[in-house]
């Protein structure tokens, strides 16, 4: 499994995670949130599972829109690998990939202006889980989605630069080279 597939059903996975308790437990959870005791108003048990179902709803899409579940019948149609970038061949895979990892960004600032406001240990765990998730997401977002290219003669990536520092070398090769040329031009045109 590559690991944009793993961020895929990370991602996936952490939004079911989400959404279990406040589709299964509402009253558990909003007497817990609650400051005194009183019953649950429908209202809140409504909000509790629309909120779980956009959850579910969110990460079933995340999985259709990468193209980690397949949309088709045939198997042949399923077969989709990845492109010369790595990326899944579906359209909306890297779309996917950027509003899922701002996401998990603004989610884990959000937990961690709650943490320094009051430290909980279920926001430290779901700090954890988005800040991973946000990690993982911009790194496939920046590095796995680009194949190098390793040159097979000399086994270095060609698509490197000269900046901040300059191949000294190749600047006194080319150098020595012109001035062969320029030297060269000079004896021509004199005799």
């Amino acid at each position: 499994m590559d690991v944009f597939r793993a961020y895929t059903f990370g991602t996936a996975g952490y939004f079911a995670l989400q959404a279990l308790p406040l589709l299964l437990t509402p009253k558990l959870i909003v007497s817990m949130l609650a400051t005194d005791p009183r019953p649950m108003t429908d209202l809140e048990a409504y909000l509790s599972r629309a909120l779980a179902l956009l959850l579910l709803a969110f990460a079933a899409t995340s999985l259709l829109l990468t193209g980690a579940i397949p949309l088709t019948n045939s198997i042949a149609e399923n077969v989709t690998g990845t492109d010369s970038e790595g990326l899944s061949k579906d359209p909306y895979a890297y779309p996917t990939l950027v509003v899922t990892t701002a996401y998990h960004a603004l989610s884990a600032f959000h937990l961690y202006t709650q943490i320094a406001y009051r430290g909980s240990f279920a926001f430290g765990a779901g700090l954890l889980c988005s800040a991973s998730l946000f990690g993982l997401g911009l790194w496939v977002t920046l590095f796995g989605s680009d194949k190098g290219k390793i040159s097979a003669k000399t086994g270095a990536d060609k698509r490197t630069g000269n900046f901040p520092f300059a191949n000294a070398e190749s600047a006194r090769e080319k150098k020595k080279e012109s001035k062969r040329k320029s030297v060269a031009r000079t004896t021509s045109s004199r005799g």
